[in-house]
């Protein structure tokens, strides 16, 4: 069996190898990329949240007339295949009790990947069809959301669909059902020009996927990323470390003069991405009551802080938007604490980082001023940014 996965490889590499030299002369091949499951990897690890095991997850199974990938929960990954720009074509199905899966691609690892998934349960609305990227094990799909990222489109149950991905340097391009206009545009994939591996994502229920070809692009595509913060949005931010909540309480002002603090990049339009930082807990979100009673067993915390000069001493308005929780200190003392949890402020509340779903008027006084915020994670993407009223 290790002979033949090694032959296998080398076949399977030497293809690859043959369709990238071709492509320098502006051609190339499409490879099928085999379901065969001694060259997948199926992880489970970064998918906390308890639900019973489905059968037949990570299999290859007899679906609506033909053989197919069954991924109920998980990310199943294959090294077999090294792509950078070009295309995906696969077909795709959900049966009754599919709640979310989709297709990874640009694969470092079972933390660290790019994937545009399905939610059949929303067919035809704006949640539909949906980017994120996978940061240190979480999918952050409450960052990333809005145009450019979640699209409407019909997933039909109980049917196969094509789909049809385009990679371009920092853009993908989304196609369903063989259509000649994008159901979604992503103008910035968010783990940038990388090469690497492809897989299927599943989870509540997940998926089916068959017919799996890959045609790759040798085009040489711009990498640079412009920046286009909001006026006022505040930018220069430094991170602790994350804290279980057992050990640190974010209603607490930490001793931030004996903390280890890290300066950390703020990306479009100011928000600061702590999951491209910290680990997140991937627990599930508590019910209402119970958040209401306190705080979480298996949440985190990190602090962040910054430095807001005034020349005088006047109230400030920040427009604030945080995935899940927040409470803001002001010169040491704190002013306000918000939940924006999933499910939270309604049934239906998604918990989607929004920086003018909340407000908070600061004191400031003449000088600089310094701003922390203690934002707790439960799943989902861990984040916040502050943009100074006008």
């Amino acid at each position: 069996m290790a002979t033949s996965r090694v032959l296998h490889r080398s076949l399977f590499l030497a293809l690859m190898a043959f369709n990238a030299a071709a492509g320098l002369f502006g051609q190339t091949q499409p490879i099928t990329v085999p379901l065969d499951l001694d060259r997948w990897t199926l992880s489970q690890r970064n998918f906390k949240i308890p639900e019973d095991q489905p059968q037949h997850n990570g299999e290859l199974v007899d679906f609506l007339g033909r053989q197919s990938y069954r991924l109920a929960r998980g990310l199943a990954y294959t090294q077999y295949v090294e792509f950078q720009n070009g295309t995906i074509d696969v077909d795709i199905a959900a049966d009754a009790k599919s709640r979310f899966f989709g297709i990874a691609f640009h694969v470092q690892s079972d933390d660290d990947y790019e994937v545009i998934f399905f939610r059949p349960g929303s067919s035809d609305t704006d949640q539909a069809v949906q980017y994120t990227p996978g940061l240190r094990g979480a999918n952050v799909w409450q960052l990333y959301t809005g145009p450019g990222y979640t699209a409407a489109a019909h997933i039909p149950r109980n049917q196969w669909i094509h789909v049809r991905i385009v990679v371009s340097g920092l853009v993908a391009k989304l196609f369903l059902d063989n259509a000649a206009e994008a159901s979604l545009v992503i103008p910035d994939l968010k783990l940038g020009q990388i090469r690497g591996g492809l897989g299927f994502w599943g989870h509540l229920g997940g998926g089916y996927f068959s017919n799996l070809r890959i045609t790759t692009d040798s085009t040489i595509y711009s990498s640079t990323r412009k920046q286009h913060f909001e006026s006022g949005a505040l930018t220069d931010w430094e991170l602790s470390d994350a804290f279980g909540i057992a050990q640190k309480s974010p209603e607490v002002y930490p001793d931030v003069a004996r903390m280890k603090w890290e300066r950390v990049d703020a990306e479009d339009p100011g928000m600061v991405v702590i999951n491209r930082y910290r680990r997140s807990p991937n627990i599930d979100t508590p019910e209402r009551a119970d958040r209401i009673r306190g705080v979480v067993t298996g949440s985190e915390v990190v602090f962040a802080r910054t430095i807001i000069h005034s020349e005088r001493a006047q109230m400030r308005r920040i427009d604030l938007g945080y995935s899940d929780d927040v409470v803001v200190f002001l010169n040491g003392k704190p002013i306000y604490a918000g939940n924006n949890e999933l499910g939270f402020r309604q049934p239906d509340f998604l918990g989607l980082l929004d920086v003018y779903g909340d407000a908070v008027y600061l004191p400031l006084m003449k000088g600089d001023n310094e701003l922390v915020l203690a934002v707790t994670e439960f799943f989902g993407g861990w984040g916040f940014m502050c943009k100074l009223a006008e």
